[in-house]
């Protein structure tokens, strides 16, 4: 079986990463699928909100094997880096409990993120079948949805905060999203809700996508979040983690 593969995307600083832990923490909470989560976003912003302070492991290691050895390798050396690649993507997984994690890693030299990104896409694909679900948190922004890097999703999530600015880029990704993703399902979660007023309703709906929920400001991850804890400790009846429930019946409604 193929994995459900979940894309978490947004204006940086509207917590995309903080999403994904609350979803991870509820899907190890059913006990019931093999969860992979996917760091996409160079800063590490995943990982460390789950508590994951040093990723020995990541893609960029196997990016920069993959540039040496076509720097300097012969023929056969490079055919067997090509025939073991899915054995050094396995290798940089980390094992977590309750899930596994990977990530991309931050480029040794400065440009263009395009080659990591690819090397991303690839691990992508070769993770598909060894997973139920892969929750990817994308890099701020629409480089990685241009690039097609999340190209085979089931779930697009589009997280903004109740700003005016929040929604002009959820318009954006939702756009981008129809035009280079495979996504069935794009879903709008609004985040750090103080109250649900008209204008925000208003906003949310003008995007005219499914609304797949409303997560509330919360001072339990504000205050984990300047400890440095991990957000998988939170307390169950945490406000935020309660309103995953709903946004958990969208999610998994075809597993």
């Amino acid at each position: 079986m193929m994995s459900k593969v979940i894309a978490v995307s947004g204006k940086g600083g509207t917590g995309k990463s903080i999403l994904c832990a609350l979803l991870i923490k509820k899907l190890i909470s059913i006990d019931k699928y093999k969860i992979l989560a996917i760091d996409a976003d160079p800063t590490r912003g995943l990982s460390r909100t789950l508590g994951i302070e040093e990723v020995t492991r990541t893609l960029e290691e196997v990016r920069n094997k993959i540039i040496n050895v076509g720097a300097t390798g012969d023929d056969e050396i490079k055919y067997q880096l090509i025939h073991t690649l899915p054995n050094r993507i396995l290798e940089v997984l980390n094992q977590q409990d309750g899930f596994s994690i990977i990530a991309m890693g931050q480029p040794k030299t400065t440009g263009c993120f395009c080659p990591a990104n690819t090397v991303l896409r690839n691990a992508i694909k070769f993770l598909l079948d060894k997973f139920d679900i892969i929750i990817i948190d994308c890099e701020a922004g629409l480089e990685q949805i241009n690039r097609k890097v999340i190209h085979n999703v089931d779930t697009l999530l589009i997280i903004t905060d109740p700003s005016k600015r929040g929604f002009q880029t959820a318009c954006s990704l939702k756009e981008m999203g129809l035009k280079y993703t495979k996504a069935k399902n794009i879903g709008l979660i609004v985040n750090r809700v103080k109250t649900k007023s008209k204008i925000l309703i208003k906003n949310a709906k003008s995007l005219d996508i499914d609304i797949y929920g409303f997560i509330p400001e919360d001072n339990n991850i504000s205050e984990f979040d300047m400890l440095g804890k991990s957000l998988l400790n939170l307390p169950d009846e945490t406000s935020s983690l309660k309103a995953m429930d709903s946004i958990l019946k969208h999610l998994l409604g075809d597993l």
